[in-house]
Protein backbone atom coordinates (compact mmCIF):
# COMPACT_ATOMS: atom_id res chain seq x y z
CA UNK A 1 0.00 0.00 0.00
CA UNK A 2 1.30 3.69 -0.71
CA UNK A 3 1.57 6.34 1.17
CA UNK A 4 -0.18 8.45 -0.54
CA UNK A 5 -3.15 6.00 -0.18
CA UNK A 6 -2.68 5.79 3.56
CA UNK A 7 -6.02 6.97 6.02
CA UNK A 8 -4.85 6.80 9.11
CA UNK A 9 -7.36 5.31 11.61
CA UNK A 10 -7.64 8.63 14.28
CA UNK A 11 -6.46 11.92 14.73
CA UNK A 12 -5.50 14.89 17.40
CA UNK A 13 -6.55 18.25 16.93
CA UNK A 14 -4.15 20.27 17.40
CA UNK A 15 -2.96 24.39 16.47
CA UNK A 16 -2.74 22.92 13.09
CA UNK A 17 -6.10 21.67 12.29
CA UNK A 18 -8.40 24.64 10.74
CA UNK A 19 -11.56 22.40 10.02
CA UNK A 20 -12.99 18.88 10.72
CA UNK A 21 -15.33 17.48 8.18
CA UNK A 22 -17.67 14.87 7.46
CA UNK A 23 -16.39 12.87 4.51
CA UNK A 24 -18.95 10.22 3.64
CA UNK A 25 -17.38 7.43 0.87
CA UNK A 26 -20.04 4.75 0.10
CA UNK A 27 -22.07 3.65 3.17
CA UNK A 28 -19.36 5.15 5.47
CA UNK A 29 -18.79 8.71 6.97
CA UNK A 30 -15.59 9.45 8.02
CA UNK A 31 -13.55 12.90 8.22
CA UNK A 32 -12.06 15.63 6.09
CA UNK A 33 -9.23 17.02 7.98
CA UNK A 34 -7.86 20.83 6.92
CA UNK A 35 -4.39 21.22 8.60
CA UNK A 36 -2.37 24.92 7.89
CA UNK A 37 -0.95 23.11 4.86
CA UNK A 38 -2.22 19.45 4.14
CA UNK A 39 -5.61 17.99 4.22
CA UNK A 40 -6.17 14.58 4.95
CA UNK A 41 -8.92 11.87 5.53
CA UNK A 42 -9.11 9.85 8.75
CA UNK A 43 -11.21 6.84 8.98
CA UNK A 44 -12.83 7.81 12.20
CA UNK A 45 -15.97 10.33 12.89
CA UNK A 46 -15.70 14.01 13.50
CA UNK A 47 -17.63 13.70 17.01
CA UNK A 48 -15.26 10.76 17.85
CA UNK A 49 -12.06 13.36 17.28
CA UNK A 50 -13.47 16.06 19.11
CA UNK A 51 -14.34 13.62 22.14
CA UNK A 52 -10.85 12.29 22.18
CA UNK A 53 -8.99 15.06 21.72
CA UNK A 54 -10.68 16.47 24.67
CA UNK A 55 -9.47 14.02 26.43
CA UNK A 56 -5.64 13.75 25.05
CA UNK A 57 -6.15 17.65 26.73
CA UNK A 58 -7.07 16.52 30.10
CA UNK A 59 -10.37 17.37 29.50
CA UNK A 60 -13.86 16.11 28.61
CA UNK A 61 -16.35 17.33 25.67
CA UNK A 62 -19.28 17.54 28.70
CA UNK A 63 -16.21 19.45 30.92
CA UNK A 64 -15.51 21.47 27.70
CA UNK A 65 -19.66 22.42 27.18
CA UNK A 66 -20.42 22.98 30.40
CA UNK A 67 -17.57 25.83 30.90
CA UNK A 68 -18.15 27.58 27.03
CA UNK A 69 -22.15 27.32 28.41
CA UNK A 70 -21.44 29.36 31.49
CA UNK A 71 -18.78 31.86 29.84
CA UNK A 72 -21.00 32.66 26.89
CA UNK A 73 -24.49 32.36 28.25
CA UNK A 74 -25.19 29.85 25.36
CA UNK A 75 -26.79 26.47 25.27
CA UNK A 76 -27.19 25.30 22.11
CA UNK A 77 -24.12 24.44 20.15
CA UNK A 78 -21.52 26.44 22.64
CA UNK A 79 -17.89 27.11 21.01
CA UNK A 80 -15.33 25.00 23.00
CA UNK A 81 -12.29 25.13 24.54
CA UNK A 82 -10.55 21.80 23.21
CA UNK A 83 -7.03 22.14 24.83
CA UNK A 84 -4.40 25.17 25.89
CA UNK A 85 -1.36 25.62 24.02
CA UNK A 86 1.38 27.55 25.89
CA UNK A 87 -1.21 29.72 27.45
CA UNK A 88 -3.19 29.95 24.63
CA UNK A 89 -7.11 28.22 24.22
CA UNK A 90 -7.70 26.17 21.36
CA UNK A 91 -11.55 27.22 20.40
CA UNK A 92 -13.41 25.25 17.93
CA UNK A 93 -17.14 25.55 17.18
CA UNK A 94 -19.41 23.76 15.66
CA UNK A 95 -22.46 24.05 12.56
CA UNK A 96 -24.75 21.96 13.66
CA UNK A 97 -25.31 19.56 17.45
CA UNK A 98 -22.21 18.25 18.14
CA UNK A 99 -23.27 14.81 17.10
CA UNK A 100 -25.32 15.42 14.08
CA UNK A 101 -22.90 13.56 11.50
CA UNK A 102 -23.38 17.01 9.03
CA UNK A 103 -21.67 18.88 12.20
CA UNK A 104 -18.75 20.66 11.37
CA UNK A 105 -15.94 22.38 13.12
CA UNK A 106 -14.04 24.77 12.66
CA UNK A 107 -10.78 26.45 14.46
CA UNK A 108 -12.02 29.78 15.48
CA UNK A 109 -8.30 31.16 14.60
CA UNK A 110 -8.18 29.83 11.15
CA UNK A 111 -11.22 31.87 9.99
CA UNK A 112 -10.42 34.99 7.98
CA UNK A 113 -13.81 35.23 6.44
CA UNK A 114 -17.40 34.19 6.57
CA UNK A 115 -19.99 35.13 3.56
CA UNK A 116 -22.83 33.97 1.53
CA UNK A 117 -22.74 31.85 -1.24
CA UNK A 118 -24.43 32.80 -4.45
CA UNK A 119 -28.29 31.50 -3.46
CA UNK A 120 -27.64 33.63 -0.44
CA UNK A 121 -28.71 30.33 2.00
CA UNK A 122 -25.13 28.56 2.10
CA UNK A 123 -21.92 30.63 2.99
CA UNK A 124 -18.48 30.16 1.85
CA UNK A 125 -15.89 30.37 4.69
CA UNK A 126 -12.63 31.67 3.70
CA UNK A 127 -9.49 30.19 5.33
CA UNK A 128 -6.24 31.69 7.12
CA UNK A 129 -4.94 28.81 4.07
CA UNK A 130 -6.70 30.23 1.15
CA UNK A 131 -8.94 27.16 1.52
CA UNK A 132 -12.65 27.40 1.42
CA UNK A 133 -15.28 25.07 2.84
CA UNK A 134 -19.05 26.17 1.45
CA UNK A 135 -22.11 24.77 3.40
CA UNK A 136 -25.12 24.53 3.56
CA UNK A 137 -25.28 26.64 6.69
CA UNK A 138 -26.80 30.38 6.74
CA UNK A 139 -23.87 32.67 7.42
CA UNK A 140 -25.80 34.58 10.01
CA UNK A 141 -25.68 31.15 12.10
CA UNK A 142 -21.93 30.62 11.31
CA UNK A 143 -20.83 34.41 12.07
CA UNK A 144 -22.63 34.16 15.58
CA UNK A 145 -20.86 30.64 16.13
CA UNK A 146 -17.55 32.99 15.59
CA UNK A 147 -18.64 35.58 17.46
CA UNK A 148 -19.37 33.57 20.63
CA UNK A 149 -16.00 31.62 19.97
CA UNK A 150 -14.62 35.26 20.22
CA UNK A 151 -16.32 35.70 23.65
CA UNK A 152 -15.25 32.74 24.86
CA UNK A 153 -11.51 33.40 23.87
CA UNK A 154 -11.85 36.60 26.00
CA UNK A 155 -13.50 35.05 28.86
CA UNK A 156 -10.84 32.80 28.93
CA UNK A 157 -8.12 35.31 28.88
CA UNK A 158 -9.70 37.42 31.60
CA UNK A 159 -9.82 35.01 33.34
CA UNK A 160 -6.23 33.37 33.35
CA UNK A 161 -5.01 37.05 34.27
CA UNK A 162 -6.87 37.32 37.04
CA UNK A 163 -5.63 33.74 38.42
CA UNK A 164 -2.04 34.85 37.01
CA UNK A 165 -2.25 38.21 38.62
CA UNK A 166 -0.04 38.02 41.92
CA UNK A 167 -2.19 38.46 44.75
CA UNK A 168 -1.45 40.62 47.62
CA UNK A 169 -1.11 38.94 51.27
CA UNK A 170 -2.17 41.22 53.99
CA UNK A 171 0.38 40.22 57.25
CA UNK A 172 -1.17 39.57 60.17
CA UNK A 173 -0.83 43.32 62.33
CA UNK A 174 1.10 43.01 65.72
CA UNK A 175 -0.47 45.32 68.15
CA UNK A 176 1.56 46.09 71.38
CA UNK A 177 0.72 43.81 74.13
CA UNK A 178 -2.20 44.97 76.51
CA UNK A 179 -1.64 46.10 80.18
CA UNK A 180 -3.50 43.60 81.97
CA UNK A 181 -5.64 44.95 84.27
CA UNK A 182 -5.21 44.22 88.30
CA UNK A 183 -7.72 42.34 89.56
CA UNK A 184 -9.41 43.44 92.89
Amino acid sequence: MSRKNHRPSSYTICTNTYALLPYIEGHRTWMRVIEDRSELVVEEAVYKTVTTSCRFYRASLESATLYAQKAVGVKHKPPIIIGEYYGNPLIFFPTHSPKNKECVWFNYDAIDLIESDSSGKGSIIYLSNSESVYLDVSPIALRNQHSFAGSLRRYFKKSQRVHNHPMAYVTKRTFPPRKQQPLD
